[in-house]
């Protein structure tokens, strides 16, 4: 295995240059560089990680905090997180909480991690990403720095588009408690009211502790608004995931989609337009919050401060949706 010494000496420079080129922690002049960069190309140098990390106190690792990682919606966030980090040198652990526990969350100060992106509610585990932020660990997802999507325009596009359809009782199956899908919620209550709608209470799901949005969430919650027998003609999930249970749901109970009911998820992951009907929802731009997060990582790792970023969202008609049952 080629050591950061021999390609000093293949480059004819010292190892204090070598190591300087490599972590970029000192200005070498072009032609040193260059014939430094020549060498390790060359020889597929590979430096030593954890030698580099006590010398840089940077470990060139983050993280990404999900709630479960069996959703593909939060892969394709770590697949441009990813698309940044290589370029950049960091690798990004995808941490899913349905697979770990808050004693394995406290163990990442330890693992000289330098960046985390929570993608869960702070105030679940407050006071773990309080010790992170004690730690020197840089944050995206809490206040000051954050990724958010504005799902009021896209929501309008949807609420219209149903109502154009002959729809009067549209629902909504969160999975979560209100103040954690706020946008999605007061979007959904908002355009309601604009096209002469009653978001009525009777209509609404809201998620049960421990609050999560997964295949069976959404099979839960869609057979609890059946049972209320609202006459609901088309329902809106805050998840693709759950939108999937929903369907489940449904068609246990005799009924079709889009033929009784109309649904609509909301990320349009991979699999929104592979089922059977092909699912209408609320797409996010997944690959571009991972980027976006990444660069705020980055940004706060070298001593520059956070900021909020908010990207649009685009309702995408496919076959789960079509006109009122009469």
């Amino acid at each position: 295995m080629v050591t950061r010494k021999e390609v000093a000496r293949l480059a004819g420079v010292s190892e204090a240059t070598v190591s300087h080129v490599i972590n970029k922690s000192k200005a070498v002049s072009p032609e040193l560089t260059e014939r430094v960069q020549r060498v390790v190309r060359d020889t597929k140098y590979r430096p030593n990680r954890i030698a580099q990390s006590l010398v840089t106190k940077v470990g060139k690792h983050v993280a990404i905090i999900v709630e479960d990682i069996k959703n593909t919606y939060y892969s394709e966030i770590a697949e441009g997180m990813s698309e940044v980090a290589w370029k950049e040198g960091y690798i990004v652990s995808l941490i899913g909480l349905n697979y770990t526990n808050e004693e394995m969350l406290w163990d990442l100060i330890s693992r000289n991690i330098d960046g985390v992106f929570i993608t869960v509610a702070y105030d679940r585990l407050r006071r773990v990403f309080e010790e992170y932020r004690k730690a020197g660990i840089a944050l995206v997802g809490v206040d000051g720095c954050s990724v958010e999507l504005d799902y009021e325009r896209s929501v309008d596009h949807m609420i219209k588009y149903l109502a154009d359809l002959g729809h009067r009782k549209i629902g909504l199956l969160s999975g979560l408690p209100f103040s954690r899908v706020h946008t999605r919620y007061t979007s959904y209550v908002k355009s309601m009211r604009r096209y002469g709608l009653q978001p009525d209470a009777s209509l609404i799901v809201e998620g049960a502790y421990p609050f999560h949005t997964e295949f069976q969430d959404g099979y839960r919650a869609m057979n609890v608004l059946l049972r209320r027998k609202t006459g609901a003609t088309a329902v809106f999930v805050v998840n693709d995931m759950m939108a999937l249970g929903a369907i489940k749901a449904i068609r246990e109970a005799g009924m079709t989609v889009p033929g009784d009911i109309s649904v609509v998820g909301c990320d349009d992951i991979f699999f929104a337009s592979c089922v059977d009907p092909p699912l209408s929802t609320i797409s996010a731009p997944k690959k571009e919050i991972g980027r976006r997060a990444m660069y705020c990582l980055l940004d706060q790792i070298h001593g520059k401060p956070g900021e909020d970023i908010v990207l649009g969202t685009e309702f995408v008609v496919r076959s789960s949706t079509g006109p009122a049952k009469k």
